[in-house]
């Protein structure tokens, strides 16, 4: 049997291309998927601020969900903002045996500018630098008005020793002198500030409670073990001082940027979800190439039959070639797989899923299980394709050569039809979705309906023809329509593919855009402010103060952005992601907020209070007065009392806390943004250009519209955007790979038939009409059944976001739907038809004798 399989292999190499072409490909990006993954498993992220520190320990970043009770589930979501530690983490490291140093870190964002040279620069106290693995010159450390650059600051700004540039600390600019310049041309660029804590230095007191001024002050702590000391007994004892983390190596980087341990998330699901759909999708196309085999070697089976081969055999010989050729191109893909993740890890960084300190890692698993994944899944595919040969008879290989009658089988219908109806149950299940879980069964409705289409699209042809039978024309498309539907089996190949990229592709984009669009509306339209003034390195009190007295300025008020959950009472609309919460002065709320009151006064937000929506408020059953238990976005907690309740979007609902208050539990630990409304009787216009005029002091600052706004908050939904995006490109390619081999062997196969029709008195244009016409039917159908698929997801979409279902997206989704589809099969079949007719008419005839 390996004798003939090998064979096979070697006459057959051309048609079994495909398949190469087709595991290779599925193999390059299980090898994606698998780095993804794992880089979401293993979060490696080289050190570049503290790799002087032989291990360095951060706060916990993830959070543990409560129960009823509350007490601690299994269910962990990711901080939103940076964990802090506590003064009492560091007075007890130093105690414990081993360490021999234990220095505090901190990191804030600075804007320095020198002359017409400006920058965003991370900040770092100066104690810290011992641990950045720099080597710090003996002298006096800076003072409150002196700084010290690592060489690349120094050349971004052009500025030496001894001279002054003017910098930006949590919203509060002020001039300052280069005390030196520490390191190489590598390396970061940093600026370290005077050993005062940033809390303190953005106006924060000093005795303040960890409920006003966060969970700590502390961003990281550095530790340098002593000689001889026990690394695995250090690292315990550290890991016991609270809800802390401790790193080491690679990992050591996670402390300078809390969104590298933010994105085990988002990595993890990207490998996970597209690893899902690309063997989904390879099992697919692979059934259909090896369908299409089987009945072109219909005849050949049947004389094995008859030479003695069983049925069991000749099944065998189809599913070893299919087998051989599938681990042959899966291995070939290892090649691609490399590349192509670093492609995609390029363009997360890109879109701001990932961080730039994230390192890319692809150990060997990923390549073991990409060739046993794709091999795996051909063998299986084949296996269930090649049953009809096991049902070939030896008499067959003495009739008449014809074509064999396309039947839908009872179980690739039964499936078919399961698929569908899945599909449709999880559509009707999203129009019940909140907007922010939409995607959760949107998504897989769409999959769900692509595999329906699939298996179901000799049935989808046939109703084809029905239906285009007015358009075809009973004289030109007849035989057009004969055609198709005497191979129904092989043109459902082009069915599919066509219901694939439409469906899946198309439905999955327009439905993401819907999402992302609404969610980007509502996140402005209960804001009335129109402008925004935001900063890299904060905006300060001063500059509200200088703000307010413009005589075109109505309302002033730091706005802050951040996530949070409420623990008690029990909260279950928010199991899967944080709260999104809003930080604003609450004297200005009312003037910048179009949300209607319901009980209290937004006046009245200040110190620990919080105002609720009305309907989260009556879920909860809490009224003004009440207390909740609020975690915030840096693990810290507090009792706050609720002083309000308003309505808002439903789906789209925001909690509101004091501005001063949420922006010390953030990473920043300052506001960022100032939203202003323009006073009665002043254009927009006429506040941007007197906002200009004060700013123009403030060159850390911007000032900008409700657009740049909402373009600030959409931060951070890019991901189902990129995952829908792969999608379609995996959909795209694997439809190409069904339709090159579906039209190129059904159509070469033709030529004897072709030839005759020549000498019949058909010309090469009338037969190349003929076949682009055959093409085209099962295109068109495909995209009718692709429509169908779509709907699964973009109907349930626009009810839940309140879209219009047939607007100017939709409709420009669909349009470049058909255009792919179109580009994939109508060159494919005008290349195979020139082919097919070469050579004269005669001479083909001759050589098929």
């Amino acid at each position: 049997m390996l004798i003939l399989i090998l064979a096979g292999l070697r006459h057959r190499a051309a048609a079994l291309l495909s398949i190469v072409v087709a595991a290779g490909l599925g193999s390059a990006l299980i090898v994606l998927s698998g780095a993804m993954f794992e880089t979401g498993i293993r979060l490696v992220a080289p050190p570049e601020r503290v790799s002087g520190a032989d291990l360095v320990v951060i706060g916990d970043p993830g959070y543990t969900m409560l129960d009823r009770e509350g007490g601690q589930t299994t269910d962990h979501r990711p901080l939103p903002e940076r964990h802090r530690l506590s003064d009492t983490v560091v007075r007890e490291a130093i105690g414990i045996e081993g360490v021999d140093r234990a220095v505090p870190v901190q990191l804030v964002e600075t804007f320095a500018r020198s002359g017409l040279r400006a920058a965003t620069l991370t900040g770092q106290n100066w104690a810290s630098a011992s641990m950045s693995g720099l080597t710090v010159p003996e002298g006096p450390a800076p003072g409150p008005d002196e700084v010290v650059l690592t060489a690349p600051a120094a050349a971004t700004l052009g500025v030496a020793p001894g001279d002054s540039l003017t910098l930006t600390v949590a919203g509060r600019t002020s001039t300052v002198e280069v005390l030196g310049v520490l390191g190489g041309t590598g390396g970061p660029a940093t600026v370290f500030l005077a050993d005062v804590a940033p809390g303190v230095a953005a106006g924060e007191a000093d005795d303040a409670d960890d409920a006003t001024r966060g969970a700590g002050r502390i961003d990281a702590l550095g530790v340098t073990l002593a000689a001889g000391a026990d690394d695995a007994a250090v690292r315990d004892a550290l890991g016991r001082l609270g809800p802390v983390r401790v790193l080491a190596g690679d990992h050591r980087g996670a402390a300078e940027d809390p969104a590298i341990s933010a994105s085990r998330t988002p990595t993890i699901v990207i490998g996970a979800v597209f690893g899902g759909i690309v063997l989904t999708v390879l099992a697919t196309v692979t059934s259909g190439i090896v369908s299409l085999s089987v009945r072109q070697r219909g005849r050949e089976i049947s004389l094995l039959r008859a030479t003695g081969a069983t049925g069991r055999q000749a099944g065998a010989l189809l599913v070893g070639e299919a087998s051989i050729a599938g681990i042959v191109g899966a291995v070939l893909g290892l090649a691609l797989g490399v590349p192509l993740a670093h492609a995609l890890f390029d363009a997360m960084r890109a879109g701001g899923v990932v961080p730039d300190g994230l390192a890319l890692r692809a150990g060997l698993v990923p390549f073991a299980v990409a060739v046993a994944t794709c091999g795996l899944v051909v063998w299986l595919a084949a296996r269930i394709a090649a049953r009809p040969a096991r049902r070939s008879r030896a008499i067959d290989a003495l009739r008449e050569a014809d074509l064999p009658p396309a039947r839908l089988g009872f179980v690739r219908g039964l499936l078919g039809v399961l698929a569908g109806l899945g599909a449709v149950a999880l559509a009707v299940i999203t129009t019940a979705m909140e907007p922010a879980l939409v995607s959760a069964t949107a998504g897989p409705a769409v999959l769900a309906g692509g595999i329906s289409a699939v298996l179901l699209a000799p049935a989808h042809l046939r109703l084809g023809l029905v239906l285009l039978r007015p358009l075809l024309g009973e004289r030109r498309g007849e035989l057009a329509r004969v055609n198709v539907r005497s191979r129904v089996a092989a043109l459902s190949t082009v069915t599919g593919a066509a219901a694939l990229v439409v469906g899946i592709g198309v439905g999955n984009l327009v439905s993401q855009t819907m999402l992302t669009t609404a969610a980007g509306r509502a996140q402005v339209e209960t804001i009335t402010a129109q402008a925004v003034v935001r900063g890299p390195a904060g905006t300060g009190v001063e500059l509200a103060a200088e703000i307010a007295a413009l005589p075109e300025v109505g309302a002033v008020t730091p706005f802050v952005a951040s996530g949070g959950w409420i623990e008690r009472p029990y909260d279950r609309s928010h199991r899967d992601r944080p709260w999104p919460v809003r930080g604003l002065d609450g004297a200005q709320a009312e003037r910048v907020l179009s949300n209607r009151l319901v009980d209290g006064g937004l006046a009245a937000l200040t110190g620990r209070s919080i105002a609720l929506p009305a309907r989260t408020a009556e879920a909860l059953g809490v009224r003004t007065g009440d207390t909740v238990d609020f975690r915030f976005g840096d693990g810290a907690g507090a009792e706050l009392r609720v002083v309000a309740t308003y309505d808002d979007l439903p789906g789209y609902e925001n909690l509101l806390l004091p501005a001063d208050l949420l922006a010390a539990h953030t990473t920043a630990r300052t506001p960022g943004t100032l939203l202003v409304s323009a006073d009665d009787g002043t254009s927009a216009d006429r506040l941007a250009t007197a906002l200009d005029d004060v700013v123009a002091d403030h060159p850390a600052v911007v000032v900008g519209d409700r657009d740049d706004l909402e373009h600030a908050l959409q931060e951070g939904l890019g991901v189902n955007a990129l995952i829908n995006t792969l999608m379609l490109l995996v959909v795209l390619a694997y439809a190409m790979v069904a339709v090159v081999n579906t039209v190129a062997v059904s159509t070469l196969g033709r030529r004897r038939e072709l030839a005759l029709l020549r000498l019949a008195g058909a010309t090469r244009r009338q037969v190349r009409t003929l076949l682009l016409t055959e093409t085209g039917i099962a295109a068109v159908a495909g995209l009718g059944a692709g429509l169908v698929v779509a709907c699964a997801a973009v109907a349930p979409t626009a009810v839940v976001v309140g879209a219009d279902l047939l607007g100017p997206l939709a409709l420009a989704a669909l349009a470049a739907g058909g255009l792919a589809v179109a580009l994939i099969t109508l060159p494919i079949t005008a290349a195979a038809t020139r082919r097919a007719l070469s050579g004269r008419p005669a001479d083909v005839l001759t050589r098929a004798a």
